[in-house]
């Protein structure tokens, strides 16, 4: 059994019990986002706690098409993103999709624009009836991108666990939107100059800052627990920075918007 469900279920239920208490000591909170955390969070480890497999999930690409760069949308609802690089063939990306892969692509001057989601919206059949199917694993992707390709990503995902393994891709931009779910990001190492933007509610977000990368981060939050590195990034009256950011030949600007949940930055 893998251990990260049963982890992830605990984190949410926890924040969400904690979140309930505050509202009840008279700090200003909707209830709904709570609520939302407890259920998911019952929901994940009760589906792993009744030993469900993961469905068979299905092979798709999407090719390079001798495309300069390209803009690769993500469009994820729930279950578990794994995104990382891939070999330097002729393909742009390759991998296993549950619930299968609806890839609309279009080229745009050189630069391929993709848009990817699940082929069946109609998830009903994956949760009913669970006593013969089981639910957990049927949405999960997992899948590469053509490491030598400058690409702009953005990635809107719900409840799930995600894993973006960028280390060795050339992301210029990277959009990340999220709501109650778990998110690990290792940042492009040699991808020059890039742009990051996360979005996220109720979610666990943790950023990793490759050693040889300086990074300029800027965070808004509400009722997020925020950690970041200050033995790496100085604290500055806008934000954090890295020593000698602007000479440094790859570096990360880091802008984050987040409400409930927490933001860890190393």
């Amino acid at each position: 059994m893998r251990r990260w469900p049963l982890i992830t279920g605990g984190v949410l239920i926890l924040l969400g019990v904690l979140a309930i208490l505050n509202a009840l000591l008279g700090i200003t909170l909707h209830l709904f986002w709570p609520i939302v955390l407890i259920a998911l969070g019952a929901w994940i480890v009760f589906g792993v706690s009744r030993g469900r497999h993961a469905a068979p999930r299905e092979p798709g690409s999407v090719p390079l098409e001798g495309a300069r760069e390209a803009a690769v949308t993500v469009r994820h609802g729930g279950g578990r993103l794994s995104l990382g690089a891939g070999p330097a063939g002729d393909l742009l990306v390759s991998g296993t999709f549950g619930g299968g892969l609806d890839a609309v692509r279009r080229m745009d001057n050189g630069r391929l624009v993709v848009d990817m989601r699940i082929r069946d919206r109609d998830l009903g059949h994956y949760f009913w009836p669970l006593r013969h199917h089981g639910w957990w694993g049927m949405l999960d992707w997992d899948f590469a991108l053509h490491p030598g390709t400058p690409l702009s990503l953005r990635v809107e995902s719900g409840a799930s666990d995600n894993r973006l393994s960028l280390g060795d891709l050339q992301v210029r931009e990277l959009l990340l939107k999220t709501g109650a779910s778990s998110t690990t990001v290792d940042l492009p190492a040699h991808a020059g100059h890039t742009r990051v933007t996360v979005e996220s509610g109720a979610a666990a977000v943790k950023l990793r800052v490759p050693p040889s990368v300086a990074a300029s981060i800027m965070v808004r939050s509400t009722l997020a627990g925020v950690h970041v590195d200050r033995a790496r990034f100085r604290e500055t009256a806008t934000g954090y920075r890295s020593e000698g950011f602007e000479s440094a030949p790859n570096k990360v600007e880091i802008f984050v918007e987040t409400a409930v949940g927490s933001l860890e930055i190393y």
